[in-house]
């Protein structure tokens, strides 16, 4: 009878430590589900076009670098001096079609996320501000609000005033943040969380 006993409070005891378990295993499952995305409060319109000119700049940069061996390997009857200046011009042609266009494309804002947890009588204390990289990946820069003001580079309507305050990043590894950004002016111009953000950073109509 006393092994009956305790082979019934073992039993017991194993079930209140699996109920235990369980129930401390949802709770966590719960709070993980819980968990909001950032709201996301603009969005660029010439986004996926941006994407495409990086892209496009980048191969055809590739693409000049990976024909000028060749030039010199076509049997021809034109002096090596010719053949130089001839491989010379291609990869300079394509390199500065690829400069101007990261130097006009770098700074153009694809999306705008500010935190969930701002209420809506509020401006949010920071935004996370997407462009391109280099490799038209996203770049994701986080920067207080208060760091973020008017630029006076063509192309360009925001910068940060101090790169300290900001970080950045590429996927999962950490960036250099972008300091100049670009958004439309027409999409801030109705009433609403853009308008606002914008006027206070002291980003006027002329942007």
């Amino acid at each position: 009878m006393l092994r009956v006993t305790s082979q019934t409070g073992l039993r017991g005891a194993f079930a209140r430590q699996s109920l235990y378990s369980t129930q401390k295993a949802f709770a966590k499952r719960s709070l993980t589900s819980e968990k909001v995305e950032p709201v996301t409060i603009y969005n660029g319109p010439l986004a996926n076009v941006a994407k495409k000119l990086k892209l496009f700049s980048i191969t055809s940069l590739g693409l000049g670098f990976g024909i000028s061996p060749f030039i010199f390997a076509i049997d021809v009857p034109v002096p090596f001096v010719a053949k130089a200046a001839l491989a010379g011009a291609a990869i300079v042609t394509s390199s500065a079609s690829t400069g101007l266009i990261q130097w006009v494309m770098s700074p153009y804002v694809t999306k705008i996320t500010m935190p969930s947890n701002t209420k809506e009588d509020e401006l949010p204390k920071e935004l996370t501000i997407h462009t391109l990289s280099f490799t038209a990946r996203d770049h994701a820069t986080t920067v207080p609000l208060d760091a973020l003001g008017p630029a006076s580079r063509i192309f360009t309507s925001w910068m940060v005033t101090d790169p300290t305050l900001a970080t950045g990043r590429i996927g999962a590894k950490t960036a250099k943040p972008k300091t100049l950004l670009y958004i439309h002016p027409e999409l801030c111009e109705e009433e609403g969380i853009m308008k606002s953000i914008t006027d206070h950073t002291g980003v006027g109509k002329g942007f």
